[in-house]
């Protein structure tokens, strides 16, 4: 019998479908041209945060900054 998921394990793949959504939002937004550059920011960003103790508001946190970087550019 497999073991169950962890809550760990089943809060990361939730956190890993937000920034798959983020990704594409950004991607709709600044244009499918910039698409590796958003996914290298949002990489940059989300490890920033990795050691956070609260991962809750992580995806806002990343998506507000990937956007300020990506208008200055």
């Amino acid at each position: 019998m497999a073991d169950a998921p962890s809550l760990d394990s089943m809060a990361e793949a939730a956190q890993d479908t937000q920034f798959a959504q983020l990704e594409a939002r950004l991607v709709d937004d600044y244009g499918q041209n910039r698409r590796a550059a958003v996914h290298s920011l949002v990489d940059q960003e989300r490890h920033r945060f990795s050691d956070a103790r609260v991962h809750t508001f992580v995806p806002i946190l990343v998506e507000r900054s990937v956007r300020a970087r990506l208008s200055t550019n």
